[in-house]
Order: C-alpha cells, then structure tokens, then sequence
C-alpha cells in the first residue's frame, strides 16, 4: 500500500458531503447538532462521540456526525483515554442548549496529550460550520 493510501485509510472518504447533507430541512420541532473533525493530526486517535451519554459516532478525519435531537441543554462528549491529560487546553465535553429549527456546530480538533493525543470540542458559528463541512464526508452513526 502506498503512503498515501495508508494515510487516507483513516480518514472519512466515502458517503455524501456536508454540502449535499446539511442544507436540507429539519424535521419539525427538532435540533441539528454536527459535530466535525478537519485535521488528520493524531490520525490513530478516533474516540467516540456521545450525546447525553449516548453513543454516535466516531471523530474520523475528513467526516462528520449529524444528528436530530429535542431542543434543549444537552452534553456532547468524546471518550478519550481516561489516564490521559490534555495539553492544549480544551475540553472533551461541551453542554450546549439547542434551538427548534437551528443547526449547532462543534468542531473536534485534535491536541496533544500527555500520552496520546485527544480530541477537544468547542463549539463555532453557523457560517464557519457549514465551510468547514462542505467537503467533508458523512459518518455512519445511531443518529436519525
């Protein structure tokens, strides 16, 4: 396998864009949330995302998760590695208090750890949400 395929094989490259997915409506009464990794920084390290506890997805690289949820407060997680400390300053979990009819964005990037690298979320605006997912490539995930 070439170098470039063993660097792509652990990034999001296949099923529909942001741009394809993401400008459709919502179903009535509910919340988007997208959560989205850009950087292939720390590649090896793709922990799982969780919404109130609940499994979703995994931060792949080039991908992202989308999902319809009840309006209201609700806590997005990622499940890194507990011994772990993160170095760069922030957080794995994110409370965020979600809209009827609007669309969140949290973005996952990785930083390094005092072990391993981690992914830290924090939460962008609607418009850099939406460039930044444009190209990248939806998860599979438990989400509707």
């Amino acid at each position: 396998m070439t170098a470039a395929g063993l660097l792509l094989s652990g990034c999001a490259t296949g099923g529909p864009t942001g741009k394809e997915v993401l400008g459709g409506d919502l179903a009535p009464k509910k919340s988007r949330l997208v959560i989205y990794r850009t950087s292939a920084l720390g590649l090896a390290i793709q922990p799982p995302y969780s919404i109130d506890g609940r499994g979703v997805g995994s931060s792949t690289p080039d991908g992202f998760v989308v999902c319809q949820v009840d309006p209201g407060a609700h806590q997005i997680a990622v499940g890194n590695a507990e011994l772990n400390v993160n170095l760069g300053g922030g957080t794995d979990k994110v409370s965020v208090t979600l809209r009827p009819g609007q669309t969140t964005y949290l973005k996952a990037e990785p930083q390094m750890g005092l072990t391993v690298w981690v992914i830290a979320l924090s939460e962008v605006s609607e418009n850099q949400g939406k460039a930044d997912t444009a190209s990248l490539h939806k998860l599979e995930s438990s989400c509707t």
